[in-house]
C-alpha cells in the first residue's frame, strides 16, 4: 500500500471519465480540492486520467489480515463454512476484524476509491463493525441464520444498504427468495455471487432481480444474453479469478451488451487497487480476441449503470471524489507523484 500524501496544490491535464463518458480536461487544486474545466488542455502541464466517484464494486474486507497459501481450491479457500476464510474469521475476536476492515478502508482509500461494495460476513454484527470502521463502505450483509429470519433480516437492513449472498449452489432455493423478497419490500440492495464455480441457473438468479451478479467465470453466451436482456449488470473480479485459474469471459459479455463494473474481491488475495485490476482486464480481453477498451473508463459507470436501477444507492456512495491517475513517461505530479490518490472535488 503507497503512503504517500496527495498533493494539495497543482495543475494538471488529460482526461475525464465520469458515468461511462470521456473528455478533455484541465483540473485545478487548491488546498486539496479540485476544480474541473473541461475541454483541451494546455500543453507543457502533467497528464492524468481523472475518475469521477470511483468504486470498487466487489469486495470482503475483514479477511484483509489472511495470508494465503497458493494453490488452494475456491472450495477450501472461500466456501461456507469450513473453508479456511471462514474459519480463519470465526476465529478472530472483534477488535482483529475492525483492525483488519480499517486497514482494508484505509488501503482503498490510497488507492483511490471513493468508495467499496462489501458483501459482509458475519451477520448483524459484521455489518455494525463495518459501519463504525468506515464510511467509505457500501455495507451488502449476509445473514448467518441457517433458516429464513426475518427479525434477522430486518435487523441487517436497518444498518447496512442491503443484501450480497453467496452463490445459489451453497443455499436453499426457497431461503434465497424469501430473503430478496425482503430486500425487495426494503428497497434496498440485493446481489449475488452466480456462476463462479460451477454453470448455476441463470434463470433462477435472474427471477431473485438482482442489482447485478458477480463473476460469471462459467456463464454460458445464453446467459450472458438473458443478463444483458434483463439489464443486470455483471462485476468481474479479474485477480481473485486468476488465483483459482479461472477467467470471466469478459469479451462475451461486452458482445452480449451486458454491463459491466469491477471488482478486487477478497483482501486476502489482492489490494484494492482498481487501477492495476483494470490494467489486468484489458489484459485479459485483448487475450480473448476483444479489443482493450478504455478499462479505466469503465470504473467510472458505477452511477450511470451498476446500480442504475437502485436510485437510492447513490445518496450511500462516499461520493464528490476525483481519483488522479498520473500520465506513465510525462511529467509527474508536484512531489514526484506517479500513484493513483483521490482529492475531493470541489465544484464540476
Amino acid at each position: 500500500m503507497t503512503s504517500a500524501r496527495a498533493p494539495e496544490d497543482f495543475i494538471a491535464g488529460g482526461i475525464l471519465h465520469d458515468s461511462g463518458r470521456s473528455e478533455p480536461c484541465t483540473i485545478y487544486v487548491k488546498d486539496g480540492l479540485a476544480t474541473i474545466e473541461t475541454g483541451e488542455p494546455e500543453r507543457g502541464i502533467p497528464y492524468a486520467d481523472f475518475i469521477v466517484d470511483m468504486v470498487n464494486a466487489h469486495t470482503h474486507c475483514a479477511d484483509y489480515g489472511l495470508k494465503v497459501p497458493p494453490g488452494l481450491s475456491l472450495e477450501k479457500l472461500v466456501a461456507p463454512p469450513e473453508g479456511l476464510k471462514h474459519r480463519y474469521l470465526s476465529g478472530l475476536d472483534q477488535e482483529s476484524l475492525k483492525d483488519n476492515m480499517v486497514r482494508f478502508d484505509r488501503a482503498s482509500a490510497s488507492y483511490g476509491a471513493a468508495s467499496f461494495i462489501d458483501f459482509r460476513e458475519g451477520g448483524l454484527q459484521g455489518c455494525r463493525l463495518l459501519r463504525e470502521c468506515s464510511e467509505d463502505a457500501i455495507i451488502l450483509g449476509r445473514p448467518i441464520s441457517k433458516e429464513f429470519d426475518p427479525e434477522e433480516v430486518a435487523g441487517i437492513l436497518e444498518v447496512a444498504d442491503g443484501i450480497g449472498l453467496p452463490s445459489i449452489s451453497d443455499m436453499d432455493h426457497g431461503y434465497i427468495e424469501a430473503v430478496a423478497d425482503a430486500v425487495r419490500d426494503s428497497r434496498k440492495i440485493f446481489a449475488i455471487h452466480a456462476s463462479e464455480r460451477i454453470r448455476e441457473d441463470i434463470d433462477f438468479i435472474l427471477s431473485l432481480d438482482p442489482a447485478f451478479v458477480v463473476h460469471m467465470c462459467e456463464a454460458t453466451r445464453d446467459d450472458m444474453d438473458k443478463c444483458a436482456e434483463a439489464e443486470v449488470p455483471v462485476v468481474v473480479c479479474p485477480s481473485s479469478n486468476r488465483y483459482f485459474g479461472k477467467e470471466t469471459p469478459i469479451r462475451d459479455l461486452l458482445d452480449s451488451g451486458v454491463d459491466i463494473a469491477i471488482g478486487t474481491d477478497n483482501g486476502m488475495l489482492c489490494e484494492p487497487d482498481l487501477v492495476t485490476e483494470s490494467k489486468l482486464l484489458a489484459d485479459i480481453l485483448a487475450g480473448q480476441g476483444g479489443a482493450p477498451e478504455d478499462t479505466l473508463g469503465r470504473l467510472s459507470n458505477f452511477s450511470s449503470k451498476l446500480l442504475y436501477r437502485t436510485k437510492r444507492i447513490k445518496c450511500k456512495v462516499n461520493g464528490g471524489y476525483l481519483t488522479v491517475v498520473p500520465g506513465e513517461g510525462d511529467a509527474t505530479l508536484p512531489g514526484g507523484r506517479n500513484a493513483p490518490f483521490r482529492v475531493r472535488i470541489e465544484s464540476r
